[in-house]
């Protein structure tokens, strides 16, 4: 009990609108657990956290040689103070961020596991009201376990119905549990028609055929962009890593040259018999830089491939450390293997 009162009081930070998008994404996520309990466990999560990102600089980073890097290893206290706060800032972000995209996998994957089960349930409804019974009836006695989260639901929209609430309007409580614009569009369809007395069951089953009619396009659709969608995560994964690698050595090698011939006046080095500026070059900050690129072209792709999948921005976000990490690998293995060619060359 003590646990519960001390996560929910730090659900006090947030005024009441975010709570009730909090209470809506939990809706829609199916987590019966109480939105502030729940949004103060996570905020106490991201608190401890940032603490352990603040206590890295100064308890982990001294027992290691950053002399090669001097933004890691400010010699002021103020510097050290700073450096505590940005890595304590970048942790929390990241385990909010990490919240954040788990609730919304969760409601993407319950809303796709509706709508790939409700053309069947609308059949079975159907041909229940076809049978004889009331739609109150034959949305109950459709309820299987086979349909999942929906079930549930239609089970607890039929306990709504049985108390003072009408069947129409209880059925609209779908619509807050369930993020689903295909339901709440069959959903409207049936209110109208429950409303109006029309063919309640020819409207189920033509409104079954147009979602099955749909998700089939759809299917289609991602079949035909999926060749665009293989081409940018090949480019990512082999195309990218290959070419840095060899400009990675490449300006290796010329570095090296530039290093052992002696330049001539102003600044200039003689190499196959052609004057070269004299240029300095960090390489490992050209390997830095490197890594940085291999990065964000990976959040970018992974962005592009669920833009492509689903036509969500945020839905293509898992595929972001697969690519990165077997993009990383594919580069150091073509930077080692270009660089021992280079070496039995020289």
């Amino acid at each position: 009990m003590k646990k519960y009162v001390i996560e929910k009081r730090f659900s006090s930070f947030f005024r009441p609108r975010p709570k009730d998008r909090i209470s809506q994404m939990l809706a829609y996520a199916g987590i019966e657990t109480n939105p502030e309990i729940w949004l103060g466990s996570r905020i106490l999560i991201i608190i401890l956290f940032g603490i352990i990102g603040a206590l890295l600089p100064i308890s982990v980073f001294r027992f290691f040689d950053l002399s090669a890097y001097p933004i890691l290893n400010p010699p002021t206290l103020a510097g050290k103070l700073v450096l505590s706060f940005a890595f304590g800032f970048i942790f929390a972000l990241f385990a909010a961020i990490l919240i954040y995209m788990h609730l919304y996998y969760l409601i993407t994957e319950r809303t796709q596991r509706v709508d790939a089960v409700l053309p069947d349930f609308l059949l079975m409804v159907a041909a229940n009201m076809r049978s004889g019974m009331t739609p109150f009836a034959a949305f109950q006695a459709a309820a299987r376990p086979e349909f999942g989260p929906l079930q549930s639901e239609i089970l607890y929209v039929s306990s709504l119905s049985m108390g003072s609430e009408s069947f129409a309007d209880a059925l609209r409580q779908l619509t807050t549990t369930i993020d689903s614009a295909v339901l709440r569009r069959t959903i409207a369809f049936f209110e109208n028609g429950l409303r109006s007395g029309g063919k309640l069951a020819y409207l189920l089953e033509t409104s079954a055929e147009e979602i099955r009619e749909t998700e089939e396009l759809r299917k289609q659709m991602i079949v035909n962009t999926k060749t665009y969608a293989i081409f940018v995560v090949f480019i990512l994964v082999f195309g990218l890593p290959l070419l840095l690698a060899i400009s990675s050595q490449f300006l290796t090698v010329f570095t090296k040259i530039q290093s052992n011939i002696g330049g001539a006046g102003g600044g200039q080095s003689m190499i196959g018999g052609l004057a070269t500026p004299k240029v300095k070059l960090d390489i490992k900050f050209i390997d830095q830089l490197t890594l940085i690129i291999i990065v964000g072209t990976a959040i970018l792709t992974s962005i592009l491939v669920g833009v492509i999948a689903e036509g969500k921005l945020l839905f293509g976000l898992k595929y972001f450390p697969p690519l990165a990490l077997a993009a990383l690998f594919i580069f150091y293995v073509c930077k080692t293997i270009i660089g021992g060619f280079v070496g039995a060359l020289a």
